[in-house]
């Protein structure tokens, strides 16, 4: 895997780790609970794109219709993949729908830290350089 997807899913387990510390000592153990699955859902988006990313590397002479064709796959694969783990996390687990999708939302948010995280680490190495 590459190196933003290491620390995307690092940070998207420390946002779990702490949103579902504070839930619980806010709220309720299931709220807690339900934090957590859906971090872990956004959690395990990630790790799926890192996996079709590493694979697609594997084989990147095939052509650009090669490659637009498993970005729309690995796309549908991984909404199909969250939607499935939401069903299941809200209808057969029984998890408060409502901090379902506040853990996903917060474990997605990583999605938008982590550029400007790299950038800013970036420009402090640019920086040490001078």
């Amino acid at each position: 895997m590459r190196l933003e997807h290491i620390k995307l899913a690092g940070l998207q387990g420390a946002i779990t780790i702490i949103a579902t510390g504070i839930v619980y000592l806010l709220r309720t153990p299931l709220a807690a609970q339900s934090v957590a699955f859906g971090c872990g859902v956004a959690l395990c988006g990630t790790l799926y794109l890192g996996w079709k990313f590493v694979q697609g590397q594997k084989v990147a002479e095939r052509g650009a219709a090669w490659a637009m064709r498993q970005a729309y796959a690995t796309a549908v694969g991984r909404f199909a993949l969250m939607a499935a783990l939401l069903a299941m996390g809200m209808g057969y687990l029984k998890l408060a729908p409502l901090w379902v999708l506040a853990g996903l939302i917060g474990g997605q948010s990583a999605w938008l830290a982590v550029p400007v995280w790299m950038r800013l680490t970036s420009l402090n190495k640019i920086e040490k350089t001078r």
